[in-house]
């Protein structure tokens, strides 16, 4: 896959809202472009986050404690949290299947940000979104099951 058909790829990921071509261009530079087969592993709950994955192709399993808490697809993007806030992995990712990444460094990550306010600044707003929109599905998830008694809790007064 070429430079510049990942970017055109990449530019459908909330992460990369708001940046130019070039600022795409800047941070998947020296991304690597990786396959993995079904029930590969690409990273471990608790290891150093060194690497932001940009899935293309396929899916992922997300686990935790060993329990599976999600399911990714393709133009997501996985490890952005541990990049920007030097936190360890907080999931294991499985591939489910055939799956296509570009791997980001987190060296190249943080010197392409160095480089350009703007850039981090978009980034980082990005990721909030992106958190808070999650924080919102959980928080929906946990009503969900809360009132529909999936919590052993009892509903009625």
């Amino acid at each position: 896959m070429q430079t510049s058909d990942i970017i055109k790829f990449v530019k459908k990921i909330p992460l990369f809202q708001g940046l130019q071509p070039s600022q795409v261009r800047e941070l998947i530079v020296e991304g690597e472009v990786q396959a993995f087969s079904q029930d590969d592993v690409l990273c471990r709950e608790g290891d150093e986050n060194r690497f932001l994955f940009i899935l293309l192709r396929g899916k992922l399993v997300v686990e935790r404690k060993g329990t599976t808490i999600a399911h990714t697809e393709a133009v997501d993007i996985v490890g952005e949290m541990g990049i920007t806030t030097d936190s360890p992995r907080c999931a294991t990712l499985i591939a489910e299947g055939d799956v296509v990444t570009v791997t980001i460094a987190k060296n190249r990550f943080n010197y392409a940000i160095g480089l350009d306010a703007e850039l981090a600044a978009t980034i980082y707003r990005n990721v909030l979104q992106s958190s808070f929109a999650k924080l919102l599905a959980m928080n929906d998830h946990f009503l969900d099951h809360l009132l529909g008694g999936g919590f052993g809790l009892a509903t009625s007064v």
